[in-house]
């Protein structure tokens, strides 16, 4: 009996430390987040560039009690993403268009209830302008963006699913670009 006691005192004790630790020293303002874009929270830069890097970035999605919009957020693009990524005239347009959504907060990635695993699939540049490798798994819009994308970008499309399924919510065009994670969804629809 002594050792479960001892036991829940040291998981009350434990757990009070971790919760203490995740509210951090930060301002509480849910960091850099200007109206350009390019928000600095820890989320976009502390996962590295990788295929795993972005699991790892994803996996912060599917955590129970996850803030959605604040994870989102941190994925916004600034001015100088949608220029390392598309052409001159696509990043302006993509700007244009997205900008209002992100503003608005609209732009929030989240999985539906019981979305408790992450797919994923990546395809470069190259690849999606030449429609191959991986560039089948991406949406077909992504054919018709593929001559405006700049060389030596990695994109990633993911699914959140339900385990043992493979439909979910679907998202794609999030990318490793300027030291951090970003997302470039649908940039077809700013070619309309």
């Amino acid at each position: 009996m002594r050792k479960i006691i001892l036991g829940s005192k040291l998981f009350v004790t434990l757990a009070l430390v971790l919760a203490l630790a995740g509210c951090g020293s930060g301002s509480g303002s849910g960091g850099n987040s200007s109206p350009s874009g390019g928000g600095t929270s820890p989320n976009a830069k502390s996962y590295p560039g990788t295929e795993d890097g972005a699991k790892a970035l994803l996996a912060e999605f599917i955590k129970p009690g996850a803030d959605h919009a604040t994870l989102s957020k941190a994925l916004r693009p600034s001015k100088g993403d949608y220029d390392s990524v598309f052409t001159s005239d696509l990043a302006a347009k993509a700007d244009a268009v997205y900008s209002p959504a992100w503003d608005g907060g609209q732009m929030v990635i989240a999985p539906k209830a019981g979305q408790t695993e992450v797919k994923l699939g990546s395809a470069t540049s190259d690849e999606l302008k030449s429609w191959t490798g991986g560039a089948a798994e991406f949406p077909g819009g992504w054919k018709d963006v593929g001559a405006q994308l700049k060389p030596g970008v990695t994109f990633y499309r993911f699914k959140f699913v339900e385990a043992g399924q493979d439909l979910g919510m679907a998202y794609d065009g999030l990318a490793y670009v300027n030291g951090s994670w970003r997302i470039f969804p649908k940039p077809w629809r700013a070619m309309r």
